[in-house]
C-alpha cells in the first residue's frame, strides 16, 4: 500500500524525483493561510500540507524542519518520517535521509513508498545487499509494482547480472521500459531470438511504440536482418508523424542500408529542425559525401566532431571525406583517432592505408591494408556464425539435435572466440548424451568468458555428477559471482559445499537462496536438512 496523497505531497514527490538540491533560506516563509492554519491547529495533516509546499517550492530545509517539528507531537506517523526523508533527498542529503526512511518502514512496513526510495538510495551508494532487500520488500507488498521492477532490474543490469534480470522480468508487466530491459538482458547474453520474441510481444501491445521499434531494430541488425529493421522503423515513422525520435531512427537505418533517395529529404528535414544536433550533422555529412558534396560534408562532419570529439563514426567519415579531398594530413589524424576510439568498420583501415600510401608511408600502408583484409574476413565469419547459431537455436527448439549440433559447430568454427556459441553447443551435446563433448565445450566457454554464469553452473553440475565436488564448488562459486541473484546456483553451491563438509559455508549459501526466494521449496528443504544434520547432502 502507499501513503494517501494530497496536492502538496505530490509536489514534494516531484521535487525529489527531479533531484534538485535546495538552498536553505534565512527564514521559512510559507503561504500565510497554511502557516496560520498549522499554528492554530498543529495537526500532522496540516504539517504535511505546509511541509509539502516548502518542498514543492525547493525550500527543502524548511520542509525538513516542518516535518521534524510535527514528529515531536506525532512520533508514530510513518508518513512524516517518510516525507522528512524525501525532503532530505531533495536537499541533496541522501545519507541523512536513510534513518527517517528506516523509521517509516519500522512504523508502517506495508507502505511501499519508503521501500522504493530507500532501495534507490542504497543502490546509488553501492550497498547491493540492502538494495536488493528493499526492492524485494516492495515487490512483496505489490507484486505488480512497475517502479519496483524497473528499479530492481536496472540495479541488476548495472551489475551485469543479466540472468537475474531475466529471472525477475520474465513474469513482470510488459510495459515498454520493462520489455526493453528484458530484451537487453537477453541480448547481452547473445540470446537474440529471445530478445526479439520479447520485443515482438511488446509491439503487439503497442504497435506504434518508437522505443520498442528501435530496440527491435537493434536485435534485427545483430541478426543480419537489416531489411526487416528497415520495414519496422518505416512503419514506426509513418505512424508517428512529426515525432523527431521516429524520424531519427528511420534516418539511421536508411543511411545504414544506403537508401539515400529516402534518407536525403528526411536528413535535410531534421537538419532544418535541429541544425546543430551532432548526430543529425553526422548523418547528413555521410549523405553529403555519398552524393558528391564533399565540401558540405566536411563542414557538417567537422561541426559534429567539434561537438562530440570522441564519437568514432564522425571521425571516420570525416576522414573519408578528407581522403576524397586529398587533405592527407587531416585525414590521417581523424582516421587514426577513429581507430583509437574503437571504430569497428574494417574500411577505416583501408582508408588509412590509402592515406599513408599517398603520404609515402608505404610500409605502414601495407600493414593497414592487411589489417583491413583480416578484419573483413573476421566480420564475414561473424555474420555467418550468427546465422548458423540462429539456425541451431531453431533446430534445438524443434528437437532436431543432429542439425542443431552441426549448426552450432559451424558457428564455433567461424567465431572461435564466442563463449556463448560454445555454451549453446554444450547444451545440445548434453541433450544428445555426449558428456565428454559437453565438458570440452563448457571448459572452453568459461575460459573465454568466466562471467558466463550459465556455462559455469552447467559445468559445476557436470562435475558434481562425476563426483568432483571440489571442482563443482569452484564453478558454482563463479556462477553466483557472475549472477548473484540466481537462486538455483546458490542451491547447487550449498549442496556441493555440504558434500565437501564445508557446513558453515553451505548453510550461508542456502540462506542466501532463501533470502532471494523465501518461497523456494528446494532451498527450504536443503536449509532444513543442513540445520538438522550437519552431514546432510543433496538427495
Amino acid at each position: 500500500m502507499s501513503f494517501a496523497r494530497n496536492p502538496g505531497t505530490t509536489g514534494i514527490l516531484l521535487a525529489a524525483i527531479i533531484g534538485s538540491s535546495g538552498i536553505a533560506l534565512a527564514a521559512c516563509i510559507g503561504p500565510p493561510e497554511m502557516v496560520a492554519k498549522l499554528k492554530a491547529e498543529p495537526t500532522t495533516e496540516n504539517a504535511i500540507v505546509l511541509g509539502s509546499w516548502f518542498a514543492a517550492n525547493k525550500q527543502y530545509e524548511c520542509a525538513v524542519d516542518t516535518f521534524r517539528d510535527a514528529e515531536k507531537t506525532d512520533p508514530q506517523s510513518a508518513e512524516l518520517h517518510y516525507l522528512e526523508g524525501l525532503a532530505l533527498v531533495g536537499a541533496g542529503q541522501p545519507a541523512a535521509a536513510i534513518p527517517p526512511l528506516q523509521d517509516a518502514i519500522r512504523l508502517k512496513p506495508d507502505a511501499i513508498d519508503p521501500h522504493l526510495l530507500l532501495a534507490d538510495l542504497y543502490d546509488k551508494s553501492g550497498q547491493k545487499a540492502e538494495t536488493d532487500e528493499q526492492w524485494k520488500a516492495a515487490l512483496a507488498i505489490d507484486p505488480t509494482s512497475e517502479t519496483a521492477f524497473d528499479g530492481y532490474s536496472r540495479s541488476l543490469a548495472s551489475r551485469e547480472d543479466f540472468l537475474s534480470v531475466i529471472g525477475l522480468l520474465q513474469h513482470a508487466p510488459r510495459t515498454e521500459t520493462l520489455s526493453i530491459r528484458l530484451a537487453q538482458a537477453y541480448g547481452m547474453l547473445n540470446y537474440l531470438d529471445d530478445a526479439s520474441r520479447v520485443l515482438h510481444e511488446g509491439l503487439k501491445l503497442a504497435p506504434d511504440s518508437v522505443a520498442l521499434a528501435s530496440a527491435e531494430s537493434v536485435v534485427l541488425i545483430k541478426q543480419g536482418k537489416d531489411d526487416e529493421a528497415l520495414t519496422l522503423l518505416q512503419y514506426a515513422d509513418e505512424h508517428n508523424p512529426d515525432n523527431r525520435d521516429a524520424d531519427l531512427e528511420y534516418l539511421r537505418i536508411l543511411v545504414r542500408t544506403e537508401h539515400r533517395d529516402r534518407a536525403r529529404p528526411l536528413g535535410l528535414k531534421l537538419l532544418a529542425q535541429t541544425p546543430h544536433d551532432p548526430e543529425v550533422l553526422y548523418l547528413n555529412g555521410v549523405l553529403d559525401h555519398e552524393v558528391g558534396e564533399d565540401s558540405t560534408a566536411k563542414a557538417h562532419l567537422e561541426e559534429a566532431v567539434a561537438q562530440v570529439p570522441d564519437f568514432s563514426y564522425s571521425r571516420y567519415h570525416l576522414g573519408v571525406v578528407l581522403v576524397s579531398l586529398h587533405e592527407w594530413k587531416e585525414a590521417k589524424e581523424n582516421l587514426e583517432k577513429a581507430i583509437a576510439l574503437g571504430a569497428a568498420d574494417p574500411k577505416v583501415h583501408y582508408e588509412l592505408g590509402k592515406t599513408l600510401h599517398a603520404m609515402g608511408e608505404n610500409d605502414r600502408a601495407s600493414r593497414e591494408f592487411q589489417r583491413y583484409q583480416d578484419l573483413r574476413k573476421t566480420e564475414d565469419d561473424r555474420v555467418a556464425a550468427v546465422a548458423h547459431a540462429a539456425q541451431g537455436d531453431k533446430a534445438l527448439e524443434a528437437g532436431e539435435l543432429k542439425e542443431a549440433i552441426e549448426d552450432y559447430r559451424k558457428a564455433c568454427e567461424l567465431a572461435p572466440a564466442s563463449a556463448v556459441d560454445k555454451f549453446k553447443l554444450a547444451t545440445a551435446l548434453h541433450k544428445a548424451g555426449d558428456v565428454q563433448g559437453e565438458r570440452t565445450q563448457l571448459e572452453q566457454a568459461v575460459k573465454l568468458d568466466p562471467k558466463l554464469a550459465g556455462a559455469q553452473q552447467q559445468l559445476g553440475l557436470l562435475l558434481a555428477r562425476s563426483g568432483d565436488a571440489a571442482g563443482a564448488v569452484e564453478h558454482f562459486q563463479m556462477a553466483v559471482y557472475a549472477a548473484p541473484g540466481w537462486v538455483e546456483a546458490w542451491i547447487d553451491l550449498s549442496a556441493e559445499l555440504a558434500v565437501e563438509a564445508h557446513f558453515p559455508d553451505a548453510r550461508e549459501a542456502a540462506a542466501m537462496a532463501l533470502r532471494l526466494d523465501p518461497a523456494n521449496a528446494k532451498a527450504r528443504k536443503l536449509s532444513d536438512q543442513l540445520a538438522r544434520d550437519p552431514a546432510a547432502e543433496r538427495e
